[in-house]
């Protein structure tokens, strides 16, 4: 495989928590207050405009971006003329249309392959992950066709049951994190693992402690499955390349983490908000301000 011709589009999920339609339906579906976490679908950073100003500036190799967002959801700022740009509601690829509305980010993952057009390898970015200096292809897909799987400690195979409660502690939360490099034809064979989980996933409102989360199977998958097309990434190269962070209002840790993040300004890395419902100001302006002098530069998605 030539990776310096392989087309590799990027897919962002995104969504904009302040509009007053899409806040008064999740009011409307929703069963506990946990469902309508502000955290799950607040913007305050615009991160997703920073994420693609990285990815233009660190990352040549990528195709084409799809935003996949609620109808009629688009960020105001983006210029939807862009040749490369798309946006991609729901109701465009979701196979069930008795799955939608849905306000649940895991049932979205689960219909990914089914995106119109999308190339055979693509890559999956949450809008909080960023790129932080020069990234090639290779860290995720070799010459070879072979897919880096990050997110275990010493590269084992995964031996537990994909929808175990356990899954989560044993996920490996704080490294999970990351790019996810997908090849379409596996993401649809995965789906046939544990179908019956996967349907009570797509018919969730919003994302439930039990339901299966994508990205984890796939890695799950990919190790279990298609050994010869994965090579798992141990914990200590990941952390030479990427970096996890969670925002919180502890402002002296945030500036120190911050500080951290500058000096070593890893290939990519994710800007977790766990500020909960009332977010220290200090730290949203700290956090505001790196990302404006880290990226500067508008991208040539955004309206001029």
């Amino acid at each position: 495989m030539d990776t310096s011709k392989q087309k590799i589009d990027i897919v962002y999920t995104w969504v904009d928590g302040a509009d007053g339609e899409f806040i008064k339906a999740s009011q409307h579906y929703k069963n506990k207050s946990e469902d309508v976490n502000p955290e799950r679908f607040r913007d305050m950073y615009d991160m997703l405009k920073y994420s693609i100003r990285s990815l233009e500036k660190y990352v040549p190799w990528f195709n084409k971006i799809y935003i996949v967002t609620q109808r009629p959801q688009v960020p105001e700022w983006l210029d939807t003329s862009h040749s490369k740009i798309q946006i991609v509601h729901h109701d465009e690829f979701f196979e069930n249309k008795e799955h939608l509305p849905t306000f649940n980010c895991l049932s979205i993952e689960s219909y990914l392959h089914k995106i119109p057009g999308i190339s055979e390898y693509f890559m999956y970015l949450n809008d909080d992950f960023l790129f932080g200096k020069a990234t090639p292809l290779e860290l995720f897909l070799s010459s070879k066709g072979v897919i880096s799987v990050f997110g275990t400690i010493m590269g084992e195979n995964l031996p537990f049951r994909i929808y175990d409660r356990k899954f989560d502690i044993i996920g490996l939360g704080l490294v999970e994190h990351c790019p996810l490099l997908i090849k379409r034809n596996y993401w649809a064979d995965m789906m046939h693992v544990h179908p019956d989980e996967i349907e009570e996933t797509r018919r969730g409102k919003f994302r439930m402690g039990y339901h299966i989360r994508p990205p984890k199977l796939y890695k799950y998958y990919m190790l279990k499955y298609q050994g010869k097309y994965s090579r798992a990434i141990k914990l200590w190269s990941l952390k030479k390349v990427n970096m996890f962070h969670k925002i919180t209002n502890n402002l002296p840790y945030q500036e120190k983490r911050i500080a951290k993040l500058k000096s070593m300004k890893p290939n990519f890395y994710c800007l977790n908000d766990d500020q909960k419902d009332n977010p220290n100001m200090k730290v949203v302006k700290l956090v505001q301000n790196y990302l404006q002098e880290t990226y500067p530069n508008p991208s040539s998605f955004e309206k001029t």
